[in-house]
């Protein structure tokens, strides 16, 4: 991704943009079942406190909510205001903080699990926003960049829309490295023509 600001300030406002109806347009049933059985496999159980990092309109939300623990409370922070009032619209119970992944409003070791879905890409600092995970992070708390399509096709498919042109996700091996700097040691990786998973323990 590039740090131009011309690019950042166009991306800012493709987002801000299409943020009304965008899970409706991107998340057709199929889809949603692909997210609800991803979100099924993750270990909720002894998450209190989980961060959806670039968050959108809140697509992960009734599946986060559906398998984690009934006490667990729900953050999301995303850079587009436009994405996080949708959000709140539809889950008032989720506190929202409009921010970059770079730089996260949030107190050091204050959550147990960090989900990135479908959105590291858009960042344009990988190694400071891995640094951020880290650093909110309870001891043993887990980090996750996940997407159900493979990350060639969603490198292809970044590139077609000049807005967001350049917004790659890593390979495993540039994944494993960007995250073991940030101070993870724990990590597991693995990706296919529909998936990619990517798991980062503090």
């Amino acid at each position: 991704m590039s740090n131009n600001p011309a690019q950042q300030a166009e991306r800012a406002e493709f987002f801000n943009a299409h943020a009304t109806g965008w899970e409706a347009r991107n998340y057709p049933p199929e889809k949603l079942r692909q997210v609800d059985q991803l979100v099924q496999g993750l270990p909720l159980a002894h998450a209190r406190v989980i961060l959806d990092v670039g968050c959108g309109e809140g697509v992960l939300q009734p599946f986060l909510q559906r398998y984690a623990q009934a006490d667990a409370s729900f953050l999301a922070l995303d850079p587009s205001a436009a994405m996080l009032k949708c959000l709140s619209a539809r889950f008032s119970h989720v506190r929202t903080y409009q921010a970059a992944a770079e730089c996260m409003p949030l107190p050091d070791a204050s959550v147990d699990m960090v989900i990135c879905f479908s959105a590291f890409p858009h960042v344009a600092d990988k190694k400071a926003a891995a640094r951020e995970f880290y650093r909110v992070l309870r001891p043993a708390g887990r980090a996750y960049v996940l997407h159900i399509d493979g990350r060639e096709k969603l490198n292809q498919l970044h590139d077609s829309h000049h807005a967001v042109e350049g917004d790659h996700l890593p390979c495993p091996t540039g994944m494993r490295i960007i995250f073991s700097e940030a101070g993870f040691t724990n990590i597991e990786a693995s990706e296919g023509p529909d998936h990619f998973h990517f798991c980062a323990i503090k």
